[in-house]
């Protein structure tokens, strides 16, 4: 990963966009090492171990929001509203403390603090009374080294591989034979592939109209910001904006009440269902819509809005600032864009 974000930065970021074949590895090893961790806590007996087996079974829930985009279904309000991520996860809600931080607390807990304390004869005996095995002290350096990453944060999405890495670390924390990791190993590669695949194929071909749908509302959005009086004083100061759309609501970039475009979408679905999607910003494959503003030129912007598409995921990322700019829906995979120049509008 460090080279290839060094050498080849466009291929680095497409391998850790979401629900790619590095997000899906993180998933598949940490079921394993919550499954195997189960298993044996429940057959030995051992709550504690029983404990950290069920946190890499919610750890691999929460990576893939519990297949909110694997399924495509809508999650509650309260998760629109308030997660950063606007999925169905708890560790991307709004918090004084970032997810990397507590990853980095738990890995220095779990790998670097038990292993240490377990040469301690009162300590040692402690951990056999509550029923936790320490992972062994030969995988501390490997603990240390994602440790080491979080903190070092060498290219953005760094976080996403280190995850990765320590749901290796995990599974191999439950000290599985040697004939039964190296294929676990080896399989995280295959299952990423798999359910990278898998994602991209479960909506496509189906559900034209709420294709149309989608594309209408990408055009609806940037006619309202490029002709309308949807963007605020704020959004035309910045040079550059790559937000959600219900995130450009709550920093002050967007004015809610000032897409009447956007609202008037016929979606063919009920105005109740429409209502709730237009005002946290969601397609009708229930992820979050995308702003991208960027200025071109002095009093002038490119306006880009996009949509994820069937298979919910970033398709498009090296093609976002390309000069296609007629204002047309355009699609690059699934993925459905609007884009747009605009000059500074006549209110400011």
């Amino acid at each position: 990963m460090l080279w290839l974000g060094t050498s080849a930065p466009d291929r680095y970021r497409m391998l850790l966009q979401e629900d790619r074949v590095v997000e899906w590895g993180t998933v598949w090893l940490f079921l394993v090492a919550g499954v195997l961790g189960l298993g044996r806590s429940l057959q030995a007996r051992r709550v504690c171990d029983g404990m950290v087996a069920l946190f890499c079974l919610f750890v691999a829930g929460e990576e893939f929001s519990w297949g909110q985009r694997l399924l495509g279904y809508f999650p509650p309000e309260f998760f629109l509203r308030y997660n950063v991520q606007q999925e169905l996860s708890v560790h991307n809600l709004p918090q004084s403390v970032r997810p990397g931080s507590v990853l980095m607390v738990v890995l220095a807990a779990y790998g670097l603090l038990l292993p240490l304390l377990a040469h301690v004869t009162w300590t040692r005996a402690l951990f056999e009374r509550v029923r936790l095995t320490p992972p062994e002290a030969a995988l501390a350096p490997w603990y240390a080294a994602a440790i080491l990453l979080l903190w070092w944060y060498p290219f953005t999405l760094t976080g996403e591989w280190v995850e990765l890495l320590a749901g290796g670390l995990f599974m191999m924390s439950t000290r599985p034979a040697a004939m039964f990791a190296w294929p676990a190993l080896v399989l995280t590669v295959a299952f990423g592939v798999a359910m990278t695949s898998l994602a991209g194929a479960l909506e496509r071909g189906r559900d034209e109209t709420r294709l149309a749908c989608a594309a209408a509302e990408v055009r609806s959005l940037v006619e309202d910001l490029a002709f309308g009086r949807a963007g605020t004083d704020t959004l035309w100061r910045m040079r550059r904006v790559h937000k959600r759309v219900w995130s450009s609501f709550t920093d002050g970039y967007l004015h809610a009440a000032a897409l009447p475009h956007f609202a008037g979408v016929a979606c063919g679905e009920p105005a109740g269902a429409a209502a709730v999607r237009r005002r946290y910003g969601i397609d009708p494959w229930g992820s979050p819509y995308w702003l991208l503003i960027e200025s071109t030129a002095a009093r002038e912007w490119r306006v880009t809005v996009y949509s994820f598409g069937p298979n919910r995921r970033r398709d498009m990322a090296a093609t976002l600032s390309d000069d296609r700019h007629d204002g047309q829906s355009r699609a690059t995979s699934d993925d459905l864009a609007a884009t747009q120049i605009t000059r500074l509008p006549a209110s400011d």
